[in-house]
């Protein structure tokens, strides 16, 4: 039976028993980034990885993918309802708990479907990259949506999770593959987020020429919104490590310290983690070793939220301590490394030296 269908049955079964109008109980529910707590009602006619077209008041509006917070579809069931919130909040095991308790057989409608594959795949994907579960579980779950679900509006978030999976392993490779894709996106925003983690896949390839153009192009973009200030940002520090990798030390610190003077440590935190492990490469490069362990010090002590750049200083400050002949430093940050993020692209190359 067609959405349209079962909704207006619905409606009409309602406006039976209850003898008043109740439209907005069946109407699909679409909520914008730029107002997320108000809805556009309708009846949602098409989906596609670029944008969703809800009928309101028989009027079609043009949604594009990328504005879109969520969708509350009007046949979804309530365990899937309080899934969702659960999932809204970051509580993902009470989420995947609510979900499993759905009977997928029982869902009518493809896009509910949809919903309920990206919500499993996503969860295990963030609990992944998080460090709370298998990675390469969570990629090939993650793949097999991307794949048998080409037209979700959840396209693109789900291309970048699939992404950020794959780097985080060291398969920078698959990781550029998939950030490529974003930049082929329709949206502007996403095309310059794309090419930053794009070149910081390039850099795990050790192609940092190609890493500096990329990052370079970035920079240079005349950010207007505090998102693609930050994202300019990103790319500065990119650049400056790529230019300390290539030979350019000094040129690298010099965009590392104008980096810190800018920004907000206590707001942009993995900003000035990726500046600090920036810094002490171009520190290592220029065979100043103490002033790159105090570098990764400032990563690995104080900004140490994000996992790829903590694990990164971890991995550095190891060869230097034992460079230094402080073997107790070393085997205390090895071991460190080995606990928190054991099968990751640092700890890998760490153990197979």
């Amino acid at each position: 039976m067609k959405r349209i269908q079962i909704n207006a049955l619905v409606a009409t079964l309602a406006l039976l028993v209850l003898g008043q109008p109740v439209w907005g109980q069946v109407n699909d529910q679409v909520y914008l980034k730029s107002s997320p707590n108000e809805a556009v009602r309708g009846l949602v006619d098409a989906v596609s990885s670029k944008e969703v077209v809800i009928r309101v008041n028989g009027t079609p509006r043009q949604l594009a993918a990328n504005t879109i917070f969520r969708i509350q579809f009007a046949n979804a069931p309530a365990d899937l309802l309080q899934a969702a919130a659960a999932y809204r909040r970051g509580q993902f095991n009470e989420a995947k708990t609510g979900l499993a308790g759905i009977n997928v057989n029982d869902i009518k409608d493809k896009w509910v479907k949809e919903e309920i594959a990206f919500m499993l795949a996503s969860i295990d994907a963030k609990n992944a990259l998080a460090g709370e579960g298998d990675k390469n579980a969570a990629g090939t779950l993650l793949i097999g949506f991307i794949n048998d679900n080409p037209d979700s509006f959840h396209h693109y978030e789900s291309v970048e999770l699939f992404a950020d999976l794959a780097f985080s392993v060291g398969q920078f490779q698959t990781a550029a593959d998939y950030y490529k894709r974003m930049v082929e996106s329709p949206w502007e925003e996403m095309k310059l987020y794309g090419t930053l983690r794009m070149a910081n896949a390039k850099v795990g390839l050790e192609s940092f020429a190609d890493a500096l153009t990329q990052f370079e192009q970035v920079a240079n973009y005349s950010a207007t919104t505090p998102e693609q200030q930050a994202i300019v940002a990103e790319a500065q520090a990119g650049r400056a490590r790529c230019l300390g990798e290539t030979g350019k030390a000094a040129e690298g610190i010099a965009i590392v310290e104008k980096i810190i003077a800018d920004n907000d440590e206590k707001t942009q935190k993995k900003l000035f983690a990726q500046a600090y492990n920036a810094l002490g490469v171009c520190y290592r490069k220029n065979n100043q070793d103490k002033d790159a362990i105090l570098a990764f010090l400032h990563t690995s002590q104080i900004y140490n939220q994000d996992p790829d750049t903590h694990a990164e200083a971890l991995y550095h400050l190891t060869q230097l301590w034992e460079a230094q002949s402080r073997a107790d430093n070393a085997a205390a940050v090895k071991s460190l490394l080995r606990e928190k993020y054991a099968g990751t692209f640092w700890e890998n190359k760490l153990r197979n030296q």
